[in-house]
């Protein structure tokens, strides 16, 4: 059974955060790019990072992640960018806006 899209566009996404917290040299507890559950919008995924007990989350609609399952690129690179970046100035992780339309 081959992976969906929307699968691969979430593994996708996990494994860029993975690399870019490594490279800002965040010490990350955990990553997970959830979908699905009574927690995350429907029509969603919910990126969730934790660090230092604390965690914090970005929501993608589905064309956002769909669109990344060969490579994270565009508005979604922008807004892990963002997101990673108030990380690191915080230090601490805060919760970032929700995506323009989550259908």
């Amino acid at each position: 059974m081959s992976l969906t899209s929307f699968e691969l566009g979430k593994l996708k996404i996990a494994g860029h955060v993975r690399e870019e917290l490594d490279r800002a040299g965040i010490a990350v507890e955990s990553i997970h790019c959830r979908s699905g559950g009574m927690h995350t919008p429907p029509g969603a995924a919910r990126l969730t990072i934790t660090v230092n007990g604390t965690s914090a989350h970005l929501d993608f609609n589905t064309d956002e992640v769909e669109d990344c399952d060969s490579i994270v690129a565009g508005e979604t690179w922008h807004r892990i960018a963002a997101f990673i970046s108030q990380l690191t100035e915080h230090k601490e992780p805060q919760i970032i806006g929700s995506p323009r339309s989550i259908k």
